[in-house]
């Protein structure tokens, strides 16, 4: 099952006022993760979803956010993260002005960003011809981006979409960031919580396996010398 299986909406995944979560440990080292869904969606009992964390992880300590700060902090002790949840930017792609939203998450002054996110702008692609995705996605990973020599690791997406993966490897490429391919996990519904969710839009998010498989690519691109 695809992404056009996920009928999880991408607005208002979490309330206005907590659309930024910063985790602060007292450490030197910053970790921000931009996401949608999969990093964090508050609970909503119309789609039985009755958490707070990465959708259909079994706890918050299992989601990928969660699971790459711990494979982190076994390098380099505590660390200070914060999740921006910007499904709302996936569906206005193309209002630049509207990822002031996430001020706080830009002013968190990462050293480390991982954008995760993408899978709800298949929503908008009938607009890709008259808005291109390229130079807002491009935009908005330079907003986050507050230190000029924090390190950007980006994935591609869960569910596969060659016209937005396009310019996902496209902004990499063009700009020296650090790819990290997750297509193939989100291919296999070994790794997704089938069957554990009556919503089969929330069922086909990733479960604590695909959430594992996810962090630790991160987690080693990250580390990469």
């Amino acid at each position: 099952m695809g992404i056009e299986n996920n009928t999880v909406s991408a607005k208002s995944q979490v309330a206005e006022y907590d659309v930024v979560r910063i985790i602060d440990k007292g450490a030197s080292l910053n970790v921000l993760f931009v996401g949608n869904s999969i990093t964090r969606h508050a609970p909503q009992a119309d789609i039985g979803w009755d958490y707070d964390w990465g959708m259909a992880a079994s706890s918050e300590e299992t989601d990928y956010v969660h699971v790459t700060v711990k494979l982190l902090e076994e390098k380099y002790g505590k660390i200070n993260f914060c999740t921006a949840c910007c499904g709302d930017w996936e569906r206005n792609y193309w209002d630049d002005d509207i990822i002031e939203r996430w001020r706080k998450a830009r002013d968190f002054n990462a050293d480390i960003i991982v954008i995760r996110i993408g899978e709800n702008i298949w929503g908008q692609r009938h607009l890709f011809n008259e808005k291109p995705l390229y130079s807002h996605y491009d935009k908005m990973i330079k907003y986050f981006r507050s230190k000029e020599n924090a390190k950007v690791v980006v994935t591609d997406l869960f569910w596969e979409d060659g016209g937005i993966n396009k310019t996902v490897y496209k902004c990499v490429e063009e700009n020296g960031y650090n790819l990290v391919k997750i297509g193939d996990i989100g291919e296999k519904d070994e790794n997704k919580a089938i069957g554990k969710f009556w919503h089969s839009g929330v069922a086909i998010h990733p479960n604590d396996e695909g959430m594992r498989k996810i962090a630790e690519r991160i987690a080693d691109k990250i580390l990469e010398k």
